[in-house]
C-alpha cells in the first residue's frame, strides 16, 4: 500500500508542494487518479497532509490547489506582523523575564501570535471532506502527529477505516479522530516561536519534536511503500562550510537554527537511514526466515532539496516584515539567522521559488517516482 510521509519545516513546506505537483504530472502521463492510500504529515507537512485528504478524489486537482496556496502567502496571513501585536508580545516577555514570579508567568506564551493562520486554514481547507473521501475508497487513512507537552508523548491523530488500528509504543501512540484544524494548528505549533494548541483540554506543540520515527505512522496503517519528501539539502554545502569554519563562538541565531534543525528536520533523516539499514540486512535473510521476523521490507523513495534553502532564505532576508527582522537581528546577524529566516519566511518569492525548486527535483527523479507509482 502506498503512502506519502511529509516533514516538517515551517515556510519549507513550500518545497513539498513543487515535489507533489511533479509527483501530479507523473501520476497524470501514466493515468493514475490517486496515486496514495495513506497520507501522513508532522508540522508543515500536517498541513499540507489534511489539504490532500481533503481533496484526494482528484490528486491533480488539490495539489495544484496547494500550489496557489502556497504561492499567494503572506507572512501577515500566518502570524501577526504589525508592530502593535510583536510588541505587545515582546514587553510580556520582557517583564516576566526580568521580573519572574513577582509578576507571575502567563501560561501559552509564544513569540508569534499564529490567529491568521486559524483563519487562513478554515477559509481554505474543508477537514469535513475528509470522511468522504475514505467512506468513497479514494484514500484508506490521514494522520498527523503532535506532541503532548504535559506526557512528553507524540500522538498521533489519526482518520481512518475501521480496518485502521490503533498502536501504543514508547512515547508514542495513535489515537482516532475527525481530523480538523486543531489538529493540524498543534501539529504544526513550532516550540517558543508559535503557541502551544489546545485540543481537547490537552496542550500540544510540533509534531517534530521527539518523533524520532516520523515514518512509523504510514506503516502502522499498513503500508509497505512509501513516498517521503524532506525539506533540507543533504550535503553540506560551501555555504555551509564557510560558517563552520569561523573562529568566532556561535551567537544565539547560529544556536537557535541548530537546535531548530535538531528539532524539526533531523528525524526524517535519521528515519529514512534506519529503513534502509533493514532493508539491507534484509537482503541477507533467506525469504524463508523473513516471516519469522517481526519487521519487514519497507520500500520507499526520498525526495529532498538539491539546492539550499537556508541559503535562499539569508538572500532574501529583505522580504521578511520588518518588525521580525529587526527581532532576529538582536539574536545576531541575519546570516547567522538563515535557517530560522527559512521557517518563518511565508513570502510569495520565497514559496514560489522553493515550489520551482520542488518541481525540478520530482521531475530529477522521474523514473524513480514512475516505478514506484507503477508498483
Amino acid at each position: 500500500m502506498k503512502s506519502l510521509v511529509l516533514s516538517g519545516g515551517g515556510a519549507r513546506g513550500a518545497y513539498q508542494v513543487g515535489v507533489l505537483n511533479a509527483i501530479s504530472d507523473i501520476s497524470t502521463e501514466l493515468r493514475i487518479k490517486n496515486p496514495f492510500r495513506i497520507y501522513t504529515g508532522v508540522s508543515a507537512g500536517a498541513i499540507n497532509a489534511g489539504f490532500l485528504a481533503s481533496g484526494a478524489d482528484d490528486f491533480a486537482v488539490i495539489t495544484r490547489r496547494l500550489a496557489d496556496f502556497w504561492s499567494d502567502l503572506e507572512s501577515g496571513q500566518v502570524f501577526k506582523t504589525d508592530a502593535i501585536s510583536l510588541g505587545k508580545i515582546g514587553l510580556k516577555w520582557m517583564g516576566e523575564l526580568s521580573f519572574g514570579a513577582i509578576t507571575g508567568a502567563t501560561q501559552g506564551r509564544a513569540l508569534l501570535d499564529t490567529s491568521p493562520l486559524w483563519e487562513l486554514l478554515k477559509n481554505n481547507c474543508d477537514f469535513s471532506r475528509i470522511q468522504k473521501n475514505i467512506d468513497q475508497g479514494h484514500m484508506q487513512s490521514v494522520a498527523v502527529s503532535a506532541i503532548d507537552y504535559k506526557t512528553s508523548t507524540t500522538i498521533t491523530f489519526m482518520q481512518g477505516d475501521d480496518s485502521v488500528p490503533l498502536w501504543q509504543r514508547s512515547r508514542r501512540s495513535a489515537e482516532r479522530v475527525l481530523l480538523k484544524i486543531e489538529h493540524v494548528m498543534a501539529s504544526a505549533a513550532i516550540p517558543v516561536l508559535f503557541p502551544p494548541v489546545n485540543v481537547e483540554s490537552r496542550f500540544f506543540g510540533d509534531g517534530c519534536v521527539r518523533n524520532l520515527t516520523p515514518c512509523s505512522p504510514a506503516i502502522h496503517m499498513g503500508s509497505d511503500q512509501l513516498m517521503v519528501i524532506g525539506v533540507r539539502k543533504q550535503q553540506e554545502t560551501a555555504y555551509d562550510k564557510m560558517l563552520n569554519a569561523s573562529t568566532m563562538p556561535p551567537s544565539v541565531a547560529k544556536v537557535m537554527n541548530m537546535l531548530l534543525n535538531a528539532v524539526l528536520l533531523d528525524g526524517i533523516e535519521v528515519d529514512i537511514e534506519r529503513l534502509n539499514r533493514i532493508n539491507e540486512f534484509l537482503n541477507r535473510v533467506p525469504d524463508s526466515h523473513q516471516e519469522k521476523l517481526n519487521f519487514k521490507r519497507v520500500e520507499h523513495v526520498f525526495i529532498c532539496p538539491s539546492e539550499d534553502i537556508g541559503q535562499i532564505a539569508a538572500s532574501m532576508a529583505s522580504r521578511l516584515p520588518r518588525v521580525i527582522r529587526y527581532l532576529l537581528k538582536g539574536l545576531g546577524p541575519l546570516e547567522d539567522a538563515s535557517e530560522i529566516i527559512s521557517y518563518l519566511m511565508f513570502e510569495r518569492e520565497f514559496t514560489t521559488r522553493l515550489i520551482e525548486v520542488g518541481y525540478k527535483d520530482g521531475m530529477a527523479q522521474k523514473e524513480s517516482i514512475q516505478e514506484f507509482l507503477q508498483k
